[in-house]
């Protein structure tokens, strides 16, 4: 069973997933601190998220409320809850829950994988998923949250508001790494 200890974490995730560019200077961040992704090459990986439309069309903007990036998670999660794919359980007593663990059960893990066949297009989310879970590393979901926060986009957007993207801004900042690159090789 796969389990996702904390909301915090599990919004931090969803951020990501969900906002490609932030995704891409997170991996520039990674790239610049020379830190390793298995597999993965951070400068090259943040390009293809900031290539052609990616930005525009994979992008579903996120509130920010007073944790950070915030989507009211009832809904979705309360439709695979009540079909038994996933379960929710409260760490702590009540009134004073510590946090929430999501879980996901056989049967979720079943169904996720029969629409992997039936969809294949839907191997983007397997892919994107995987990049953010090894992004993040075992950082809490306050450390992501810190992270985000670096973001003078993301700190300075109003309680309420939708957090922009920074797309414009990490291009930019990959054209510069590219540069330099290419200055390195060059010399």
């Amino acid at each position: 069973m796969a389990v996702l200890r904390g909301q915090k974490k599990l919004q931090a995730l969803d951020f990501w997933l969900r906002n490609p560019d932030y995704l891409a200077d997170e991996l520039l961040n990674f790239a610049a601190a020379g830190q390793v992704l298995p597999g993965v090459n951070p400068v090259a990986r943040a390009a293809a998220l900031l290539s052609g439309d990616e930005p525009d069309l994979e992008s579903y903007p996120m509130v920010r409320w007073r944790f950070g990036a915030y989507e009211p998670l009832d809904d979705a999660l309360g439709l695979l809850l009540a079909h038994g794919l996933i379960g929710i359980d409260a760490v702590g007593t009540a009134p004073e829950i510590d946090r929430w663990d999501y879980c996901l059960l056989p049967a979720g893990r079943d169904t996720a994988g029969e629409l992997r066949s039936e969809e294949p297009d839907l191997a983007w989310y397997d892919k994107r998923a995987g990049l953010v879970l090894m992004l993040a590393g075992d950082r809490s979901g306050s450390a992501l949250k810190d992270a985000q926060y670096k973001q003078s986009e993301y700190e300075r957007t109003h309680l309420g508001d939708s957090i922009t993207g920074i797309t414009s801004r990490v291009r930019a900042r990959l054209a510069a790494v590219d540069s330099r690159a290419s200055e390195g090789q060059s010399a």
